[in-house]
């Protein structure tokens, strides 16, 4: 049974809410989405699904919705009068369903089916991925591909081979997360074991060319990796 199910309208009718409740019951109203911000939950660890329903809505969607924060959006529509503009704002807005008035009861298990699949997936995805969000989307980096974390503050750079994400969490929080394979070369860089090449003085080489500075501390953490290594 879903926990943290909610209901967000701008009409006054409560017959969708009704109908959504005898498959959901702990499903609860909410009169906007500043509301969400009140729940104590990690969102990033367990999405909250969202139905928002715009029948006879004509405003932006994007307004009635928060891109910060990642939940399972289902929107709600009348005769597909807004699956135009839902489509073209669904990446930015982390709509994951969308459903036309009249349904039926088995459309909405339905819906409530393909929310479980997806948060099913993701915990599996888990294991050897890193989950972010970045421009409130969640993304997967696969661990293997990553190559050095750059901290900034409350900021982290993962630099893997085909991108830089830039993620709101410190380089110590983002280490927590991954599996001890990375090595912690200074209070700024953390850098992936099977990337680690040669040390030279205070700077460290990795094999793709990139030089690292490195701590009195790192230094010795590295040294003692390549003396385990050979």
């Amino acid at each position: 049974m879903i926990e943290n199910s909610y209901y967000l309208s701008l009409n006054s009718k409560q017959d969708v809410f009704a109908t959504i409740k005898l498959i959901a019951p702990n499903l609860q109203l909410i009169d906007s989405i500043e509301d969400v911000n009140t729940i104590e939950i990690d969102y990033e660890q367990d999405p909250l699904l969202i139905f928002v329903d715009i029948r006879n809505n004509y405003g932006c969607v994007s307004a009635l919705i928060d891109q910060e924060c990642y939940a399972y959006y289902v929107i709600i529509d009348s005769n597909y009068e807004n699956v135009e503009n839902c489509l073209r704002m669904a990446r930015d807005v982390n709509i994951r369903d969308y459903i036309t008035t009249p349904f039926t009861s088995s459309e909405i298990q339905d819906c409530i089916d393909r929310y479980y699949s997806c948060m099913a997936l993701r915990k599996l995805a888990e294991g050897n991925n890193l989950i972010i969000k970045e421009k409130g989307l969640l993304i997967s980096i696969e661990t293997r591909s990553i190559k050095l974390l750059e901290g900034d503050g409350s900021y982290t750079r993962i630099h893997t081979a085909d991108k830089i994400y830039i993620v709101s969490k410190t380089i110590k929080k983002i280490l927590e997360l991954l599996p001890n394979q990375f090595i912690r070369a200074h209070r700024s860089f953390a850098v992936h074991k099977k990337q680690l090449r040669s040390l030279i003085g205070n700077t460290l080489l990795l094999h793709n060319g990139e030089q690292v500075k490195v701590s009195r501390s790192g230094r010795q953490v590295i040294l003692d990796h390549f003396n385990k290594a050979s």
